[in-house]
């Protein structure tokens, strides 16, 4: 079958109401251990529509047009979702893009990483596994509107794992990383060294309350945490948006440059979430702008071709234009704790008010660290955390999650801990 068929077959069905989406990915993988490396490829096609028939919206996906004709005919004969269409962008049409070829992975990483990692943690760690891919993705989505938008991206990622000993204590510490550009080795092997060895210390925390001060990687993920309530239909009572959080908070998604367009074919574009501690925006898909009487903002996501698109943050970030340097914030911490890395994933509780993130880190007095510290709980109510920001940073780092969350060092005046 070809792809004009199918469209007809769509057009048949739901006239102007349906988006075709289809993706095409290529990858190469390289895993590396002290004894060799190993490569293998991947690649994967996918395609899926959405469409409205007899008043009630339909999803189906599969791996080819003819596996994806005969699932547009089993999701036709069950029940649909009933409601309107979303208003489909007429974008102007774009040729799809050629699939770009990725290229090999760097197998020279390994021993670089081994070596800094040694170093970083005093021998006491040392890598086991590295597993790098770069990949590139070429996406089209198409709709009965006339809007057809076209993508290609490419990207670096990996796995690092790391086993850390201290007499007859071991760890062992996994780490996912992606490139912003190239791989930046030392700061790899920093936090992989943090992750390795700081869970080995005898020392628990020394102290039940004091200064929060957040590694830019725990600082993302809590910010990653907290990101449904930027898509939410309704805000929990105690967001207020004349006072969301500290005034040095501002939050930003912005994917205009990684992709012209969102997985529903919107435009992106740069939306300012909170400025100075204020509750400015939401993120909306076609479907939620729809339901909610607004304007999509571009943050239409499929994490897979295989789940239809939903809204959620594509680059979500502190802005820092007026951050302070890292160790201007720690010598002014009289007495607290530094979390280096999280431990478990963030657990938040919007509608309750409540958040609890495990680390492993470092005490603080006076500005100077005391010692780290094999692992730690920070507990209480959200709004109170987001009040109590302090500082932040001017190191701003991107973590993958999946999507790019950018976060730098944060200080958090007061925060209870266990």
């Amino acid at each position: 079958m070809k792809r004009e068929e199918l469209i007809e077959l769509l057009a048949r069905r739901s006239g102007s109401s349906w988006e075709l989406y289809e993706k095409r990915a290529h990858s190469r993988e390289s895993r590396s251990t002290a004894d060799g490396a190993t490569v293998c490829e991947r690649r994967e096609e996918g395609w899926a529509a959405r469409f409205w028939e007899s008043g009630a919206g339909r999803f189906a996906a599969a791996s080819s047009l003819e596996r994806l004709a005969a699932a547009i005919r089993s999701a036709a004969a069950l029940p649909g979702a009933p409601g309107p269409a979303p208003e489909w962008p007429e974008a102007a049409s774009a040729p799809s893009p050629a699939p770009p070829e990725p290229g090999e992975p760097p197998r020279e990483v390994f021993e670089a990483l081994a070596r800094e990692l040694a170093a970083e943690s005093r021998g006491e760690a040392v890598l086991s596994e590295l597993t790098l891919r770069r990949g590139c993705v070429t996406e089209r989505i198409a709709n009965g509107k006339g809007g057809d938008a076209a993508l290609a991206s490419e990207r670096l990622d990996g796995v690092a794992l790391a086993v850390g000993r201290r007499g007859a204590a071991a760890c062992e510490a996994r780490l996912v990383f992606r490139a912003e550009g190239s791989l930046d080795v030392p700061a790899l092997a920093r936090r992989l060294a943090d992750r390795a060895t700081l869970p080995l210390s005898d020392r628990a925390t020394p102290f039940p309350r004091g200064a929060w001060l957040l590694d830019p990687s725990v600082a993302a993920a809590l910010l990653s945490a907290l990101a449904p309530l930027f898509t939410a239909d309704s805000l929990p009572p105690w967001v207020s948006r004349s006072r969301f959080a500290s005034s040095l908070v501002t939050l930003v998604d912005d994917a205009t440059a990684d992709a012209a367009f969102d997985g529903e074919g919107v435009p992106s574009r740069r939306c300012v979430l909170v400025t100075d501690g204020r509750f400015r925006a939401r993120l909306h898909d076609l479907a939620s702008a729809r339901r909610l009487g607004a304007k999509p903002t571009g943050h239409g996501a499929r994490p897979s071709y295989r789940r239809p698109p939903a809204a959620a943050p594509r680059r979500l970030f502190f802005e820092t234009a007026a951050g302070k340097a890292p160790l201007e914030i720690l010598a002014s911490v009289s007495r607290g704790l530094f979390a280096a890395a999280p431990t478990a994933p963030v657990r938040v509780d919007p509608a309750a008010d409540r958040f609890c993130l495990e680390f492993t880190g470092v005490a603080i007095v006076g500005g100077r660290a005391q010692g780290p510290i094999a692992g730690a709980r920070a507990t209480g109510r959200i709004s109170e955390l987001l009040h109590r920001i302090a500082a932040v940073g001017t190191d701003r780092q991107f973590f993958p999650m999946p999507d790019p969350v950018g976060a730098p060092t944060v200080l958090v005046e007061r925060c209870a801990f266990d």
